[in-house]
């Protein structure tokens, strides 16, 4: 009984309203297996500090440190560490038939350097289902997600150029 209740408590916070998701529910529920460098509990203080005012930075399970660095109802950026930054967004899919739903993209970006940045793009749906295939996205989305990339590889640069 307490499994049935949990999952109808599931299906209707996902079949809310689009503008009523928000990425730090996302977040919460995001399976630890996506995200190996941080456990549910570091994930959860990254909400509570960035919701305190604080500086959202925990000692991640390789030892080392990552950070919240921005936290919006549709979007998030953690520096996982000096080689690996992740962003998050809530995007509209449009389906062939016309309707609309929600994806979470995830933008990983590699490298020690901002001539050796790579990054990924993956798509998964609200319940973190991966997408084979990438859904229907609106050009500013895409430009979004594009902007995103080029401007972790200028903020890496004068991120050196500051250091040199």
């Amino acid at each position: 009984m307490r499994q049935l209740l949990l999952v109808i408590g599931l299906i209707l916070a996902v079949s809310g309203r689009a503008e009523d998701i928000r990425i730090r529910d996302v977040f919460r529920s995001m399976p630890d297996s996506l995200m190996p460098y941080l456990s549910q509990n570091n994930r959860l203080d990254f909400i509570d500090f960035i919701d305190s005012n604080m500086k959202a930075e925990v000692k991640n399970i390789l030892g080392g440190t990552s950070e919240m660095t921005s936290l919006a109802d549709d979007s998030l950026s953690i520096r996982m560490s000096p080689a690996l930054k992740i962003d998050m967004f809530l995007l509209h899919s449009q389906a062939v038939t016309g309707d609309s739903s929600l994806v979470v993209c995830m933008v990983q970006t590699f490298g020690i350097d901002s001539l050796s940045l790579e990054s990924t793009v993956d798509y998964y749906t609200l319940s973190w289902q991966h997408m084979i295939t990438p859904p229907q996205l609106s050009p500013s989305d895409k430009q979004r997600i594009e902007r995103v990339k080029v401007q972790t590889i200028l903020n890496w640069r004068r991120k050196i150029l500051k250091n040199n």
